[in-house]
């Protein structure tokens, strides 16, 4: 694989920088070293953390104090962070093949997960975590995890000024891809291997996944998932 093809990207602020670091820690963990995490960056504080800590850090500037905060999923100030997702996501497709981004409440187990996404690709616009329960359901995409191929479709689908119209309070980046999914070819990353929080808790003993997403909790209760499962580090 040819590393210098993909971007891999984050965004993250100064209150969910510790979900960043373990997500981090965990790439270092199975010396994930092809293509080091660039981390886009709400606040300061976070910036300077990560750049202490000797990692990718980029300051997106934000004149609202509340966008540097923990956010809960759906809260009021949600749509504002949510959107500049589809900024990074955006820039990053503009001047690579393919664009891999990841949530910070990710945790990686295998360093082959990105040759997976690369191989698993083939001629679809980009591939995305299942966040329903079924390899065969596909009603609800989990935009927490995507790798994306560049092209025309793609640009057209992640452009921030088009998305823009689309944003409102109880907006969320993954309403949206769920909403115009239809536009793009895709495929359902298999859930054993890229297993969403629900399908991990309930599934955890019997699957070797190569990143495990730990979401379906609200707030901090993905702290204390992380820690039952022994994947906070």
């Amino acid at each position: 694989m040819d590393s210098s093809q993909i971007k891999f990207i984050t965004l993250t602020n100064n209150g969910y920088i510790d979900y960043t670091l373990n997500c981090l820690k965990s790439l270092e963990m199975i010396n994930f070293s092809t293509n080091p995490l660039n981390c886009y960056v709400i606040g300061e504080e976070a910036h300077d953390i990560l750049q202490l800590n000797e990692y990718n850090s980029f300051l997106l500037e934000s004149n609202n104090i509340d966008d540097t905060k923990f956010n809960k999923f759906k809260c009021p100030n949600w749509h504002n962070i949510t959107k500049r997702k589809f900024e990074i996501i955006y820039d990053a497709l503009l001047e690579n093949q393919f664009v891999c981004i990841t949530d910070g409440d990710i945790v990686f187990e295998n360093k082959d997960f990105m040759k997976y996404c690369l191989d698993y690709i083939k001629d679809n616009d980009f591939v995305i975590q299942n966040d329903t329960f079924s390899n065969k359901n596909h009603k609800n995409l989990c935009s927490g995890f995507m790798f994306i191929k560049s092209n025309e479709k793609t640009l057209e689908f992640f452009n921030p000024s088009i998305v823009e119209q689309y944003v409102k309070s109880g907006w969320t980046d993954q309403v949206y891809v769920n909403k115009f999914k239809s536009k793009l070819n895709y495929r359902l990353l298999p859930l054993e291997l890229f297993p969403n929080g629900k399908y991990y808790y309930k599934n955890y003993e019997k699957i070797k996944p190569m990143m495990i997403h730990f979401n379906w909790v609200i707030g901090h209760e993905k702290k204390e998932k992380m820690i039952k499962y022994n994947k906070w580090f």
